[in-house]
């Protein structure tokens, strides 16, 4: 646990470091780069972190042992069976399928924060803390499949579809999950006001009314292996959604405090609650817990980009408020700015501040509570003798 620790620790002092002197996008792109470096450093060193680590290194043994004449394994993704494939040419080690896959996992989150964040330390710290970076070391594929998509963020955003399903289509050759956003894609054109929130109210209703019946009816004849597992039986504890459901009420409130949303503001508000919905959803089958990260992956833009607004719609109230009073004279109307800015600049800090510590309390009950911690990363441990590797589950 203390690596995780220091790993957000060192964050912090990156942040602190690269706000001296003029903000530039250079020094963005510089810091989100470094503290993905150390992410993705502690992610490819690992050894059976990750509840799944075991089965994906056994995987890549299997796959190189038959080469290129078997282009199948199970039921996985022609996408992550050709990438194993490949490095299988060079190699046998199955830590190299490790560093290749962290590589390529946090590419995609890396660029997605980097070009569009309002905040680049803020959604750096909601990725490491929100899980998101412990499931990059656990659903393999799907992190795959999720770097891709963060790519397609911009076409979503611009209302380019071909080329946003493009990508998806890519993304599904590593993890079929990701068809999921082509709805989504869909959803998000629609505005965000009460009839879209009682849209995904009515989507909740009808889901714990209905999906029993509908997921045995759909892994009767796909995923079987999911039917009667404890991915259907169980539900994921209540706890581990409290948090992300605190930013999706909060960012719907955001939304009717300010009054003139740009769009891709409204795109990041869908996205935030698309993230709610399926935090309630896996409480019932912790299966829908994968479909949550994909959209939880634009809260990292969404959280920044709603403090960022609701401190210009704060101040606009601020100064109609205060013009009431007399402020004629430049003194008086520089005096008004300074009141503004002031007021405007504690209230986004106090939110800000709120935001984080809600991140990390939620990051410790992830590490803390769960048994091996969320997504089996505890203990962290990078040495191993791998002549008994293969022997034990």
């Amino acid at each position: 646990m203390l690596v995780y620790l220091l790993n957000i620790l060192l964050i912090i002092v990156w942040a602190l470091i690269f706000r001296i002197g003029k903000k530039t996008k250079l020094k963005q792109i510089l810091f989100v780069s470094i503290c993905f470096l150390q992410c993705c450093v502690l992610s490819a060193i690992r050894f059976r972190v990750g509840f799944d680590y075991s089965q994906y290194a056994r995987a890549f043994f299997q796959m190189v042992l038959e080469g290129f004449s078997n282009l199948t394994y199970e039921d996985w993704e022609i996408g992550y069976i050709l990438l194993n494939k490949i490095v299988g040419k060079f190699t046998a080690q199955p830590g190299a399928i490790m560093i290749v896959t962290s590589v390529l996992s946090f590419i995609g989150p890396g660029y997605l924060i980097a070009k569009y964040s309002k905040n680049a330390f803020l959604s750096v710290f909601l990725y490491v803390n929100f899980y998101l970076f412990y499931m990059d070391m656990n659903f393999i594929r799907q992190a795959l499949a999720m770097s891709v998509i963060c790519f397609a963020y911009g076409f979503l955003r611009d209302g380019k579809f071909w080329r946003f399903l493009m990508l998806v289509l890519i993304a599904a050759t590593f993890h079929f999950t990701a068809i999921y956003m082509i709805p989504v894609y869909f959803v998000c054109r629609l505005r965000v006001n009460s009839r879209t929130l009682l849209l995904y109210l009515f989507g909740l209703f009808f889901y714990f009314m209905l999906s029993d019946g509908f997921l045995k009816f759909l892994l009767s004849g796909f995923h079987t292996e999911y039917m009667g597992s404890r991915y259907i039986r169980l539900g994921v504890h209540p706890r581990f959604a409290v948090i992300p459901l605190i930013v999706t009420v909060a960012a719907v409130a955001a939304s009717y405090f300010i009054k003139d949303k740009p769009r891709s503001l409204e795109i990041l508000i869908h996205l935030t609650l698309a993230m709610g919905f399926w935090q309630v959803v896996m409480t019932k089958h912790s299966l829908f817990e994968r479909f949550s990260y994909y959209t939880m992956l634009f809260a990292l833009l969404a959280v920044p980009e709603l403090i960022l607004a609701f401190k210009g719609q704060l101040k606009k109230n601020l100064k109609e408020k205060y013009l009431s009073e007399d402020s004629e004279n430049e003194t008086g109307l520089r005096g008004l700015s300074r009141k503004v800015k002031k007021r405007t600049d504690i209230a986004s800090v106090l939110v800000t501040a709120a935001v984080i510590i809600l991140a990390f309390v939620h990051n410790i009950i992830g590490l803390t509570i769960a048994n091996g911690g969320a997504h089996g990363v505890v203990p962290y441990q990078t040495r191993y003798d791998e002549k008994n590797y293969y022997f034990h589950d």
